[in-house]
């Protein structure tokens, strides 16, 4: 499949998604002039039906489908069955969807079965069940002009006429599966696998459903237009700095004797270390003041007498 129509078909099964709720995999109602077309022109039938509706497949056979399948082949003498014809796949292939029109159970004519399971209710058109239809137009009878006489009416064949009406239910078919919204239709003409654009009824439910969402998506954002014009209207307090952050002032009470002056400069606080009486050593005598001393010079070691020596002031010439 060329590029260019299976982006167009990827982008109409996303639009039966969005409108319709399509889910892979599809399911697909196959009419018996789909199988003979695919077997004429020797198609497989599920990668067929992949790559036209871009994803997962699960294709399904009506009992009327299979009953008119069935209808005009011969009988085997040995098992005394009806002989299956070469364009109808297996049933692990093909697996068989059960309709019950009548009480016994009795077939139908195919395109009436059909379009029941397409819109099970009368009265309202709708494909409940997102089924998809796979059908092909038979292929046209050739007239035989044989045995015709001069001045005389030409009359068709009977096997042709038959072909003509199987061409008919076949169009019957596709123009009542069109007025039922929200259901693709899938046909092959001439060797190719066609999805077919979609259809009125279908083109209305989903510019419906969009407009829809538009209308909510404006009432959504009316509803958040009005509550920002409320918070406008509400009053401005003034912000108050964080309390945490806030230091709060001590109280310094007069009254107590003992209180210190604690904001007291770096300058004062050296000059009362430098006030301070010196403190007495053990003997009782004051002991003399340490001198600044600097770092790249060792210490003074104790004299041998017992006493401490005191430091000696090492001072440069």
């Amino acid at each position: 499949m060329r590029a260019k129509r299976s982006k167009k078909y990827r982008k109409l099964m996303h639009q039966y998604e969005l409108a319709f709720g399509f889910r892979e995999p599809y399911q697909v109602l196959v009419d018996s002039n789909l199988l003979r077309a695919v077997h004429s022109f020797k198609m497989d039938l599920l990668p067929a039906l992949e790559r036209t509706l871009q994803g997962q497949v699960k294709p399904l056979l009506t009992k009327c489908s299979l009953a008119e399948i069935m209808k005009n082949q011969p009988t085997n003498p040995r098992t005394n069955n009806q002989v299956r014809p070469d364009f109808l796949p297996p049933p692990t292939t093909l697996p068989l969807r059960h309709c019950s029109h009548n009480e016994d159970s009795t077939p139908i004519d195919e395109a009436s079965c059909l379009l029941s399971l397409l819109s099970p209710l009368a009265d309202v058109k709708r494909n409940k069940e997102h089924y998809i239809l796979a059908t092909s137009d038979p292929p046209t009878p050739k007239e035989s002009n044989s045995g015709q006489e001069a001045g005389k009416k030409r009359k068709r064949d009977p096997a042709a006429e038959e072909g003509f009406q199987a061409i008919r239910r076949a169009q019957a078919l596709r123009r009542g599966a069109r007025s039922i919204p929200g259901v693709p239709i899938v046909y092959v003409k001439r060797s190719v696998m066609i999805l077919e654009p979609m259809s009125s009824p279908s083109e209305g439910v989903r510019e419906g459903v969009e407009q829809d969402k538009f209308r909510v998506g404006l009432n959504k954002d009316a509803g958040k237009k009005t509550e920002g014009e409320r918070k406008k209207k509400k009053e401005v307090k003034k912000k108050e700095p964080n309390p945490l952050s806030v230091r709060k002032p001590k109280k310094r009470t007069d009254d107590d004797p003992g209180a210190k002056r604690k904001d007291v400069s770096r300058g004062e606080a050296r000059d009362q270390k430098r006030d301070e009486p010196e403190k007495a050593t053990e003997d009782g005598d004051a002991a003399p003041k340490a001198k600044r001393r600097r770092r790249h010079h060792k210490s003074a070691k104790p004299a041998e007498g017992g006493d401490e020596a005191a430091p000696v002031d090492v001072s440069e010439d």
